[in-house]
């Protein structure tokens, strides 16, 4: 699974990513909602994420734990964790096999986390890609509306809506595996814009944009236990304490 990453770029640095000397067959809406860089973003917190809607490419700010339509509450969605959707079951799980085939996004990160059980201990490990700054996380995402509060602005507390997201993850590669057992999907530059094509809805038709091929290029370095703790949010958290590469 993944539990937990870091987003330490800028919004300039998404621009460039995502924008430049990129054709797309759609509205491309530039501008990069405020949000701040986090070196311990865990779910429940707000990410900005690249997705297509109402036939623009924009980045919006969404909640990290996909709340469905069909959810009572915010709160009543996180009792069921949905913060990961593996790809082997996500056509046969009612909560994201819609958004699976309509509401594909990319979740932008620099790294993500993940702990290797060694004994009766953890040991966290800082993951990311040896030659890109930015990973894209596969990703599928909802609005959730209340239909007390309809016209309400967006977030849990005032009763609006909430667009929120969860993170492909497949089996470990080879870099992984002597980690964790699972893995996110990674995405390709080749790969985003069918990933992201809202025409595009059948399983048989999105899954090749799954290959993980990317991930082939990721690098691992033990960290301290720092990240155990969501208050720690600082560079400290990604110092290394041992390098494996």
């Amino acid at each position: 699974m993944c539990g937990r990453d870091y987003s330490i770029y800028a919004a300039e640095e998404l621009a460039f990513r995502y924008f430049d000397k990129r054709p797309f067959p759609w509205l491309v809406t530039r501008e990069i909602p405020s949000f701040k860089a986090s070196y311990n973003m865990c779910p429940t917190q707000i990410a900005p994420v690249l997705s297509v809607s109402e036939g623009a490419l924009c980045f919006r700010l969404m909640r990290w734990g996909l709340v469905p339509a069909w959810a009572k509450s915010v709160k009543d969605a996180d009792k069921y964790s949905m913060i990961n959707a593996k790809s082997e079951e996500v056509t046969e799980k009612r909560s994201f096999k819609n958004a699976f085939q309509k509401r594909r996004c990319i979740v932008p990160v620099s790294g993500f986390y993940e702990w290797k059980r060694i004994g009766e201990s953890k040991q966290p490990f800082a993951i990311h890609l040896l030659h890109e700054p930015i990973i894209s996380l596969a990703g599928i995402w909802e609005r959730w509306e209340n239909p007390e509060k309809q016209g309400a602005k967006q977030g849990a507390d005032d009763g609006g809506f909430v667009d929120s997201f969860c993170l492909m993850t497949m089996a470990a590669n080879s870099v992984m595996s002597g980690i964790h057992n699972r893995m996110p999907v990674i995405l390709s530059k080749e790969e985003e814009q069918g990933w992201l094509n809202p025409l595009i809805t059948t399983p048989k038709d999105i899954f090749p944009f799954m290959t993980g091929e990317t991930a082939n290029d990721l690098t691992a370095y033990e960290i301290s236990p720092l990240v155990n703790s969501p208050k720690n949010n600082s560079p400290k958290v990604l110092e290394a304490i041992n390098a494996t590469k």
